[in-house]
């Protein structure tokens, strides 16, 4: 993973376009879920791994009301 910019200006965008990689993981991991719905095998890691997604989205929303006011 690429550091976060050290520029407060830059700050914003690399938090929108992070917050947008990481819904777009959730979406695909949702899609896929519903296409291996017989295959549970793996459920509670994908459900572990989308609330650890869901969190860190939470934490880039808080930083980006601090920034954008």
């Amino acid at each position: 993973m690429n550091k976060p910019p050290q520029n407060s200006a830059e700050m914003p965008d690399y938090l929108k376009a992070r917050r947008l990689h990481l819904n777009g993981i959730i979406t695909l991991m949702g899609d896929m879920k519903k296409l291996n719905a017989r295959a549970n095998k793996n459920a509670k890691v994908e459900r572990l791994t989308i609330d650890a997604i869901a969190a860190e989205l939470d934490l880039i929303d808080l930083q980006l009301k601090r920034k954008c006011g």
